[in-house]
């Protein structure tokens, strides 16, 4: 359950900047060293990538930058170069409510392959898959860098970064270089003609209704017409659902979302596999691909519908702290404290924390018994978090089971979740979610390197051509393969 009830709506939490609010130092410096206390009395993995004397000085060099005054946002702004070196997913700051949503966001739908920026819908004349150079004369690959930071990643992952970045732009451009009316884009076609073009800002309500028409949502591949529909149904779709390749004899399960009630969750597995079965399907192709997360159990649930036999999957659960620090900032927790910290950890002690160590009897899971007996792929990508990278990691833990796609934004060796607890500090507004548990997962491969996310046996991306002509070239690869 490493993503509790508090996933954050993509589309209901974009703003675009409007009166910033001033601070002078001392109220500045209160809110960061709340900041600063939170970080080092409850989180559960502070120094995994950054040596103690080193975070440090970062947290007292940020301090002694402060000016006389400091906007809002750019208090949330330093306090991000904090959280980035942390390289924590589930360690999240959210701008201060003095951000309003207005007219003036960045009109373009934008797609990163290999690290450029290419334009995603063929609006305002710019052909698809056409490259962005700059923005307002500021270089696109110096954009992207600044705009890193504002995405939560676990490790050295850059997929989910590049993933988000590409979802949110407007509001990150937004962010780091204030309200622009205008923006004077330079390009270059598919064809190799360089132009420049000038584009007024639009409204994010505009902006949001054409993101839905995204080529590289492949409503072309699956001859869907109406790019709308195609959205709703395959990329926001969040209870799971099943299509067929009936020449093939495939099923492809999409499984947006873990975030569902548990329990009906399993009810929709149950009769999603029993009519798999009763098809008798040979292979089945699990796509993850939008999953950013929510309940363990119920990608454990999934999981046990393709499993030939008992698995494992995590190792030990570790906290630093028995209590939520600074409880007079919190504005909401999921889970009793008491039952979840206290109670639960209080007889585990070790030398820095409390850790509860899983022998082998009790990690071990079980297949269902309408688990699905043929050929399985799961399909990952940038966006696949939390407990979307629990059911990835099961998964390449099979041997029997084929992982495609894109490197998981979510840790491939450990992850901070379970107790998730929002603050928000009393004078900038700005909120921050941390999770208090690490979990330690179990896996097979240890040649992986720190810091990656759930890598998969077959590296394909996404192609600039593949933009151009909508085919998603990860299920092709799949159909192509089974079909011989």
């Amino acid at each position: 359950m490493q993503k509790i009830a508090y996933t954050i709506l993509l589309w209901s939490t974009i703003y675009t900047l409007s009166a910033q609010k001033t601070m002078d130092t001392a109220t500045a410096r209160e809110d960061f060293t709340i900041f600063e206390s939170i970080l080092k009395k409850g989180h559960p993995g502070l120094y995994e990538y950054i040596e103690n004397d080193s975070l440090d000085y970062l947290f007292e060099t940020t301090k002694e930058s402060f000016s006389d005054s400091i906007s809002d946002i750019e208090l949330y702004k330093k306090m991000l170069r904090i959280t980035d070196q942390i390289q924590d997913g589930h360690l999240m700051l959210f701008a201060p409510n003095t951000i309003k949503t207005e007219q003036y966001y960045f009109p373009l739908i934008v797609k990163i392959i290999n690290t450029e920026l290419y334009v995603d819908t063929g609006d305002f004349e710019i052909p698809i898959g056409s490259k962005i150079l700059s923005i307002n004369n500021r270089e696109v690959f110096r954009i992207i860098e600044k705009l890193k930071k504002y995405v939560a990643t676990d490790g050295y992952n850059l997929t989910k970064k590049y993933r988000d970045i590409e979802l949110k732009f407007g509001l990150f451009y937004a962010y780091e270089y204030g309200i622009e009316k205008l923006f004077n884009i330079k390009f270059i076609t598919p064809d190799g003609e360089t132009r420049t073009i000038e584009i007024p800002s639009k409204s994010f309500v505009n902006v949001r209704l054409r993101n839905a028409s995204r080529n590289s949502y492949f409503a072309k591949y699956h001859n869907q017409k109406n790019g709308f529909e195609h959205f709703n149904k395959f990329i926001d779709n969040k209870s799971p659902f099943v299509y067929y390749k009936e020449d093939l004899k495939t099923a492809v399960l999409v499984v947006n979302s873990f975030g569902i009630d548990i329990t009906t969750f399993k009810s929709n597995l149950v009769k999603i596999f029993k009519e798999i079965n009763k098809k008798k399907i040979k292979h089945l192709i699990i796509d993850i691909r939008n999953n950013d997360g929510g309940f363990r159990p119920n990608s454990i649930h999934l999981y046990s519908f393709v499993a030939k036999t008992q698995f494992k999957q995590i190792l030990d659960e570790f906290i630093i702290s028995l209590s939520v620090p600074e409880r007079e900032y919190v504005t909401r927790t999921f889970l009793n404290e008491k039952e979840f910290l206290e109670y639960r950890f209080k007889n585990h002690a070790i030398f820095d924390g409390w850790k509860i160590t899983f022998d082998d009897l009790e990690a071990i899971m079980v297949p269902d018994k309408n688990r699905f007996k043929g050929k399985v792929y799961v399909l990952t990508s940038g966006r696949t978090f939390s407990a979307g990278s629990t059911f990835a990691l099961n998964a390449k833990n099979d041997p029997d089971i084929t992982v495609i796609g894109e490197e998981t934004g979510g840790g491939y060796y450990f992850s901070i979740g379970n107790f998730p607890v929002y603050y928000e500090f009393p004078n900038s507004k700005i909120t921050m979610l941390m999770s208090m548990e690490k979990i330690t997962n179990y896996v097979k491969d240890k040649t992986v390197p720190k810091g990656s996310g759930v890598l998969p046996d077959k590296h394909i991306n996404l192609s600039v051509k593949d933009l151009i002509t909508g085919k998603d070239p990860q299920l092709d690869y799949i159909f192509r393969l089974i079909g011989g």
